[in-house]
């Protein structure tokens, strides 16, 4: 018997991929669309794989839990640009014509909720995909636990963790407490790497072991880094490691791939331009064979977009679309 598989996609960090990746673009009211755009088309490439169930995490707004361990707890993140703030809310309609449930919880990150998902589905024996780049989640890796990079179209589990890094899953957290993350502003251990870490973890097996064994370590510096900064990296610990027991009441039945609301759909894409993904919203068997336009080199980008261009007529219909009451997860 076949396992269920759900896909769990980091909302944000696709978001900000295709932000970046694609040219700028706008609909018919002169909005922003390109980041709709790229999500619209990994959605479709995601639906592609057929998994049996798909949602969407997102950050909880304003600051988080973390904030209150480490005030400068991604500081050095800039601002979100101007013209994809505004892309948020039309992402979330996008989902809710798809029936894609969307999933946060206040005070937390969306990889703590995506943590929580992929704990409870594999409680419930199903295969985890999740979908991001982002480093945190090679802690949630498991021979029924993977990542999707969309942009790279490539999977990642534990064998190419072991080959980027030269740990285990369970190694992940202790790993990054050592190194620490520019990213977010987690400050790991001064002077250590990861080729440095990978030995020490090699050696010791753990952050409490490498730190009780500080004075034992490979040269003077490092001894000396390893005793002073070891609240420090206990600290990082706590920044690092997600949360996997959030009061989330998942709903796998609303989370199950549904037939998407197409005439939503249909209106929505002739807002913003999308003609061609309108086309596919229209034609009968879209659900079972979506438009795909992944893979297209990003020189060619230009070209695609003015082939989706509406017609005159298409422009004529184009109004603004009724917002969707997104189904919640939680009771």
């Amino acid at each position: 018997m076949t396992r269920d598989c759900i896909y769990i996609i980091d909302t944000f960090s696709l978001m900000f991929q295709v932000f970046h990746a694609i040219p700028a673009m706008t609909g018919t009211q002169g909005q922003a669309t390109n980041a709709v755009f790229g999500f619209t088309r990994d959605i479709l490439g995601i639906l592609d794989r057929k998994p049996s169930h798909l949602v969407c995490a997102f950050d909880s707004p304003g600051p988080g839990k973390r904030h209150a361990i480490f005030d400068a707890y991604k500081a050095n993140r800039a601002e979100m640009p101007e013209d994809l703030r505004p892309q948020i809310p039309l992402i979330k309609e996008l989902l809710a014509g798809f029936r894609i449930p969307i999933v946060e919880c206040a005070g937390w990150e969306a990889d703590d909720v995506i943590a929580t998902i992929t704990t409870v589905a594999s409680a419930r024996e199903m295969e985890v995909v999740i979908v991001t780049s982002d480093k945190d989640a090679r802690q949630l890796l498991s021979p029924t636990v993977r990542m999707l990079n969309c942009r790279k179209n490539t999977f990642f589990d534990g064998a190419a963790l072991m080959a980027a890094w030269g740990v285990r899953p369970d190694q992940v957290v202790d790993f990054q407490s050592l190194v620490g993350d520019s990213v977010d502003n987690v400050p790991g251990v001064p002077k250590v790497g990861p080729k440095t870490a990978k030995t020490l973890l090699e050696t010791y097996g753990t952050l409490d072991h490498v730190l009780a064994n500080a004075d034992k370590a490979q040269g003077k510096k490092l001894q000396e880094n390893l005793i002073a900064f070891a609240d420090q990296a206990r600290m990082s610990r706590e920044l690092v490691r997600l949360r996997t027991d959030l009061p989330l009441k998942i709903d796998f039945d609303a989370a199950r791939i549904q037939t998407p609301d197409r005439a939503t759909l249909h209106a929505f894409f002739k807002l913003l331009n999308f003609s061609r993904f309108a086309s596919a919203m229209r034609d009968e068997g879209a659900a079972e064979k979506p438009m795909m336009i992944e893979n297209v080199p990003l020189q060619q980008l230009s070209s695609v977009i003015a082939a989706s261009a509406p017609t005159a007529a298409d422009s004529a219909i184009a109004q603004p679309v009724l917002r969707i009451r997104q189904q919640s997860l939680f009771e």
